[in-house]
Formats: C-alpha cells, sequence, structure tokens
C-alpha cells in the first residue's frame, strides 16, 4: 500500500496514524491483535504522548482503523469511475425486473401492502 498524497493526515503534524506509530514498529500490516499491545511498546520507548495516543486509538478500532487504511490507497477518480459506471449498469441489466415474478410464487408489490404489519 502507498500513500494517497491528497489525504492528509490526523495529527496536528500532517502525519499518517502509521507514519506517527513506525517507530514503535507499526505498520499497516501489524495485526489488530498486535495493535492492541501497541501501548505498551510506546511507554516502554518513552514515545506515548497525546499525539502518538490519538494515533493509537484510531488504529485500535477496527472500524476507524478501515477508515485510515482506505486512505492508503491512491485511487484517480476520473480515470476509475467510467469503469465503475458500466460495471454498475452490466449488473443492473442482468437483474430481472423487481416486479416480476420469477417461478410464479413471488407477491407483487400492490400484494406486498397486506404482508406488511406494523405494531405501533
Amino acid at each position: 500500500m502507498i500513500k494517497d498524497p491528497s489525504a492528509g493526515g490526523t495529527g496536528p503534524s500532517g502525519l499518517s496514524p502509521y507514519e506517527l506509530l513506525a517507530p514503535a514498529g507499526v505498520t499497516p500490516w501489524t495485526s489488530h491483535k498486535d495493535m492492541q499491545d501497541v501501548s505498551f511498546e510506546l511507554l516502554a520507548r518513552h514515545l506515548m504522548t497525546p499525539v502518538t495516543q490519538q494515533a493509537w486509538d484510531e488504529l485500535r478500532s477496527v472500524r476507524r482503523r478501515l477508515l485510515v487504511d482506505l486512505m492508503l490507497y491512491d485511487v484517480d477518480l476520473a480515470a476509475e469511475l467510467p469503469a465503475a459506471v458500466e460495471d454498475i449498469d452490466r449488473a443492473l441489466a442482468a437483474e430481472p425486473e423487481p416486479d416480476a415474478p420469477q417461478d410464479g410464487t413471488a407477491v407483487p408489490a400492490a400484494g406486498l401492502v397486506d404482508l406488511i404489519r406494523f405494531d405501533v
């Protein structure tokens, strides 16, 4: 993976969490289990600062780490978008109409209202 040059870091220094935690051995390939113990390495090396703690907080949560990892991909939207639109159009063309019964057992959309029940 390479860092997207247009993606700024989250810290005041403009560095990504991986760059801030690199002295503790953190890379994008560091496992989630190992990431949980990075704080001990930061403390042992006297590297635990508010900035590195924030970087560690961003990477120890799976949800937040995925967002940080997303910024590691340099994507040229102008070049990728036409191919993506073609793929979506092809996939939509291959799908049957939503109201068309597949095997005679499907309920038409108008009949769905009778099947929906709201408990208020």
